[in-house]
């Protein structure tokens, strides 16, 4: 670069190099979210894959009668060597409410538990053992399938214990590993695997079940899941400062304008007693129950419902119970920046809006349901779609809601809020039991009513007593601080020095 000297004399120097972690490509954070992300899709798929493969079962289960119908048949002998697998998957309607529901009750006692061993023994830690039991309890479920109820029931069990941290990590993950302008789009990244797990595991199911059967759908899934496992193992520190890949330059970026608390949120005591008396946070746990409630039916009953009401074959079943979750991902990571750019409705009205727009129309389809004839199977598809796609943008109002009124304490707010959803997924069986037992659409009509006056109610409360402002009890927290300032400001400082020694002057 040619300049000019204070006496115009021209000389050749070189213009120094800002050094700026996304221009010079530093995004490791993002490999960290893509780890985090695709390990908690795999462990959520884990826990949903019954709820297709029960189908493939219930399909095997007849072929085997079938084929014992024509042995009978041919040979006139009804023995037991004609009748191998007769009762194997003849599960009573009871025995499959409490298939569906097995995964859900794990959480409700380890949630807590969880919690407390995050905060002490690191996020890292706690994920890693989660995964190992999720991959076990998915590979061995084919076996314990066929080994008869009781074994399946406890492989379901375990399969569902590892989603009572995914709030945890979600929000930790977030606050440690996130810059805080990206904050937004990162959690919304890391709560996509919600959306995600369905969209992987459902074609799948619909695959193996027409072609090598219905078990590999677990061994696939679960080899998948000891990947990410080790993935995980290699590449994830619960403190960026820790981690050996991480550039200085983005340690600095993705610490800058964040508060001693938020810097600190595994080091924070938790005002329990205030949380449980906030309104605000109330709003967030009741209106996250409603939307969970519209989203799980379809979550837990989708293939059911596709399959047994709407009479879709088993393939397709499998692609048009997945595809709606496509747009639902797309919704969820667009929203959240959109959300956050519209200043012209200040953050409470924005949350409000997102959130009415996702549970109005989830109202509105379900309402919908209520009163289309039977044989309107299109319009039945329609609304399952519009249900799940609005529940991608169910999160946003809520999410940023709980992030600015929460702050440090949003993993206990989120550990909450998700001891009372696995509540809904574990009723929710006794519900649909209790209400449509036949899976008639005279049965289902009268559940998508109960359905449509719970989330609707839910946000009516979010309406008026939702909050944007932080907590009084989000201030004066951090027990312990083991990292000064002074250490960001030496790193810094050996940043600058770095990028200064890249200048060479030219002679």
């Amino acid at each position: 670069m040619r300049v000019a000297d204070e006496k115009n004399f021209p000389i050749f120097t070189e213009e120094p190099k800002k050094v700026v972690p996304e221009e010079n490509g530093r995004m490791y954070r993002y490999w960290i979210c893509t780890i985090v992300t695709g390990l908690l899709t795999l462990l959520q798929a884990n826990i949903h894959v019954y709820n297709f493969t029960v189908l493939c079962m219930q399909e095997e289960q007849k072929r085997a009668i079938n084929e014992t119908l024509e042995d009978i048949l041919l040979t006139g002998n009804a023995s037991e060597s004609t009748v191998p697998m007769k009762n194997m998957f003849a599960y009573t309607k009871l025995q499959q409410d409490l298939l569906f529901s097995a995964a859900y009750i794990a959480p409700l006692p380890s949630i807590i538990v969880l919690y407390f061993l995050a905060n002490r023994s690191g996020v890292k830690k706690t994920l890693l053992t989660c995964s190992l039991i999720s991959f076990f309890s998915t590979v061995l479920s084919p076996a314990a399938a066929y080994g008869g109820f009781w074994f399946f029931l406890v492989a379901r069990f375990f399969q569902g214990l590892p989603s009572a941290v995914f709030s945890i990590v979600v929000s930790v993950v977030t606050s440690h590993w996130s810059t805080l302008e990206g904050n937004g789009v990162y959690v919304s990244i890391l709560a996509a695997h919600y959306q995600i797990a369905p969209l992987l595991t459902m074609p799948l199911s619909a695959f193996f079940c027409t072609t090598l059967g219905w078990t590999w759908v677990y061994y696939v899934q679960g080899t998948l899941t000891a990947v990410f496992t080790i993935l995980l193992f290699v590449f994830y520190t619960d403190k960026p400062s820790d981690n050996k890949y991480l550039h200085k330059s983005e340690l600095i970026a993705i610490e800058a304008g964040k508060s001693h608390e938020e810097k600190h949120v595994e080091k924070t005591r938790t005002p329990f007693a205030a949380i449980h008396k906030d309104t605000a946070v109330w709003a967030i746990w009741v209106t996250s129950v409603g939307g969970t409630i519209g989203f799980s039916i379809f979550l837990q009953y989708g293939p059911t419902y596709l399959n047994k009401v709407l009479h879709y074959t088993l393939s397709t079943t499998g692609w048009s119970a997945a595809i709606p979750y496509i747009f639902s991902c797309i919704a969820r990571i667009a929203a959240q920046p959109l959300s956050a750019n519209c200043t012209f409705l200040g953050e409470r009205l924005a949350a409000i809006v997102s959130t009415t727009i996702s549970q109005g129309t989830m109202a509105v389809c379900f309402l919908v349901l209520m009163f289309i004839p039977k044989d309107w199977s299109n319009v039945g598809q329609l609304c399952y779609s519009l249900v799940i796609v609005a529940n991608g943008l169910n999160g946003v109002g809520i999410t940023r809601s709980a992030q600015l009124v929460c702050k440090q304490h949003l993993s206990f707010v989120y550990t909450a809020r998700s001891f009372y959803n696995q509540t809904v997924g574990l009723l929710l069986p006794l519900l649909v039991n209790g209400i449509a037992p036949d899976d008639t659409h005279e049965q289902w009509s009268t559940l998508f009513l109960v359905i449509f006056v719970v989330v609707f109610l839910s946000n009516i409360v979010f309406i008026f007593f939702a909050k944007v402002e932080a907590a009084p009890w989000t201030v004066g927290t951090v027990e312990v601080d083991d990292r000064s300032e002074h250490e960001i400001e030496e790193m810094r400082d050996d940043d600058d020095a770095d990028s200064r020694s890249e200048v060479v002057p030219k002679k």
